[in-house]
């Protein structure tokens, strides 16, 4: 894919301010790694070549179960 490719540019940008304090929000990509090493594929980079081996290796990762953690509610001060 060449460099000038609008989704290579969204791949690669870089926000320009920080994120707040506390635990760093996760990203698409860190998911997809995730469901990769759940899936214990070995060699991934090298299967995503073949459209076909790829496309069962999507459906496979989309039958995990998630694991959402609970949002943190804030407190009322009045109630």
């Amino acid at each position: 894919m060449p460099e000038t490719s609008i989704i290579k540019k969204i791949h690669n940008w870089k926000p320009f301010t920080g994120r707040p304090v506390g635990r760093p929000k996760s990203r698409w990509e860190d998911d997809v790694r995730n469901d990769l090493k759940k899936m214990k594929l070995i060699r991934w980079t090298e299967q995503v070549q073949d459209r076909l081996k790829w496309k069962g290796i999507v459906e496979k990762a989309k039958t995990l179960t998630r694991v959402v953690a609970p949002s943190k509610k804030k407190k009322n001060l009045y109630n």
